[in-house]
């Protein structure tokens, strides 16, 4: 059993146990190009990304230093990528794979031999971001009374959005959160909003607190706003 399998078994047991229904939508795992890569580059074809593809470094921006990546490549047309980092210069033999979209509604996620043979590879995650769906608006009013809320403006619309961070949890190994509009990012009928917690994995067996804290955050959002 790989590290991820674990994880999802530690979130199948918390979400039993507390009448939850969490699901990992990412992963993120730190690795050494020197040691992995060749590994990697069985399982397909590895293109180079444009680094002007805003869609993607849109969405690496929001997960990694932006003067930290010097490359990104994508496994076929998969959401999977990885990204050479500067972190270890003038060595650069430090990358980070980040797999996307695993808990979707509007297209396939990556599947799932090719996810557990990254992980098998990579032996190790750095962090996951663990969600929890809404059909209904999150009562911001009650988030904003514990958590200081940052509302993302979209630059090339000129414009607020529906997105909101927590960047300042106080919960250790909850790093961030974030909430947006899944329905009308995807395209969606109907009303769906997604809380998506950052969590950092230095060793699973503290999972079940954090894990907890969302909870208790996500109880927040699901109060009435009447």
């Amino acid at each position: 059993m790989n590290i991820l399998a674990e994880i999802q078994n530690l979130i199948n047991e918390f979400n039993k146990t507390n009448e939850e229904n969490l699901e990992i939508d990412s992963v993120r795992s730190k690795f050494n190009k020197r040691y992995k890569l060749q590994q990697l580059e069985k399982l397909g074809k590895w293109q180079k990304i444009n680094k002007n593809d805003r869609t993607i470094m849109d969405k690496l921006k929001k997960r990694l230093d932006a003067d930290e990546v010097t490359s990104a490549y994508q496994l076929e047309n998969y959401n999977v990528y990885y990204y050479n980092s500067n972190k270890d210069a003038p060595k650069y033999r430090t990358a980070i794979m980040v797999i996307f979209g695993l808990r979707q509604y509007h297209k396939d996620p990556p599947p799932q031999h090719i996810v557990s043979k990254i992980i098998s590879i990579l032996k190790n995650i750095s962090s996951i971001d663990i969600c929890k769906d809404l059909p209904i608006k999150p009562n911001l009013q009650q988030l904003q009374q514990h958590f200081y809320l940052k509302r993302y403006f979209d630059k090339r619309i000129k414009a607020y959005t529906d997105t909101y961070y927590i960047n300042e949890t106080d919960v250790l190994m909850l790093d961030k959160i974030c909430i947006y509009n899944k329905a009308f990012k995807n395209g969606l009928d109907g009303i769906l909003f997604r809380i998506e917690g950052t969590f950092s994995i230095p060793n699973i067996k503290y999972l079940a607190l954090p894990l907890y804290e969302f909870k208790q955050i996500t109880n927040l959002a699901k109060v009435s706003n009447d």
